[in-house]
């Protein structure tokens, strides 16, 4: 069996190098330059996306600030709440799912005493409330909370009872 032999032609050598490399130059600065686009791409998204959460923390510190400071108990045992209004006795705001004691002693020295005091106040501002008390509360999730509220201020207490129920087992 014969094969056919293999002939290198040395004189085409340094071309086939200059044409590898020339090659490879090219896919350098063609890689560099669409890697550039998409960075600054990227980096203008960012920018919007800033612009828009700066929006949004002026909004909540909006919300924040127009709410009225407490005064501090100066002896630590002794917390100083603000003062119910005399036609309405508080609710047990520990009926909707998720607020507990600690909870409803937040909301209440935010001036929330009633289930319609809850249902009036933002998402918003009731995250806060809770963001302010502590990393411990920000896992909380008020999103039914006015929902509940205005259930139990109607006195339905068996349609709470079954978003209760949905709301323990997470099909919301």
């Amino acid at each position: 069996m014969n094969f056919p032999a293999i002939s290198i032609d040395f004189d085409s050598f340094p071309v086939a190098v200059a044409e590898i490399t020339l090659l490879l130059i090219s896919a350098t600065v063609s890689g560099w330059f669409l890697a550039k686009v998409i960075i600054k791409r990227r980096i203008h998204n960012l920018q919007e996306l800033i612009e828009e959460r700066k929006y949004e923390l002026a909004q909540y510190r909006t919300l924040t600030n127009t709410t009225v400071d407490y005064p501090i108990a100066t002896n630590a045992s002794k917390t100083v709440y603000p003062t119910i209004s005399p036609d309405h006795a508080p609710d047990d705001l520990k009926i909707i799912e998720g607020i507990g004691p600690k909870i409803e002693e937040i909301l209440n020295r935010e001036g929330i005493h009633t289930y319609e005091q809850l249902m009036e106040r933002s998402l918003l501002e009731i995250a806060g409330f809770l963001k302010k008390a502590g990393p411990r509360y920000q896992l909380h999730d008020p999103s039914s909370w006015p929902e509940q509220a205005a259930l139990a201020k109607q006195q339905k207490w068996e349609e709470l009872e079954r978003l209760k129920v949905k709301l323990i087992s997470g099909r919301q």
